[in-house]
């Protein structure tokens, strides 16, 4: 098996940020993507063992487009740029992620979905499946 990794590097803010898309090669012929993401590094970029901020995109560039737009909204925030900013996540991203993801912290999911504490505690609590009832807290189409 043949791997063909893409990472493109850029800061915002000084904050270091990875653009990767990870493909793999059965036999030269068929061809499977395994990773494609945007994350903000940690410690701008030294660190590879701190909390690191990861969004997927697909296979479309209106993917993509959203994905940096919203590591750019995560940066100006935590750069206290941004008095009220939106919530990157929708209550669907935030269920789905946390229930895959047993030893996130909800600081950890708080960072990556740009939701308060508060929301997400309510939302987690309040949430018997997902797609059963919207949270009133969620306006973010």
């Amino acid at each position: 098996m043949r791997s063909h990794m893409n990472n493109i590097k850029v800061t915002h803010l000084s904050r270091e940020i990875s653009i990767a898309q990870h493909k793999e090669f059965e036999g030269g012929v068929s061809e499977t993507t395994t990773t494609q993401e945007v994350a903000i590094m940690p410690n701008g970029g030294q660190d590879t063992t701190g909390d690191w901020v990861i969004i997927k995109y697909t296979n479309n560039l209106n993917s993509l487009i959203k994905a940096l737009e919203n590591i750019r909204t995560i940066i100006e925030t935590e750069q206290g740029l941004m008095s009220n900013p939106p919530k990157v996540w929708d209550a669907y991203e935030i269920v789905t992620t946390y229930d895959s993801s047993p030893d996130m912290t909800l600081g950890q999911l708080s960072r990556r979905s740009g939701w308060s504490v508060g929301d997400l505690l309510k939302l987690l609590t309040s949430s018997v499946g997902i797609g059963v009832e919207p949270y009133e807290g969620d306006t973010n189409d």
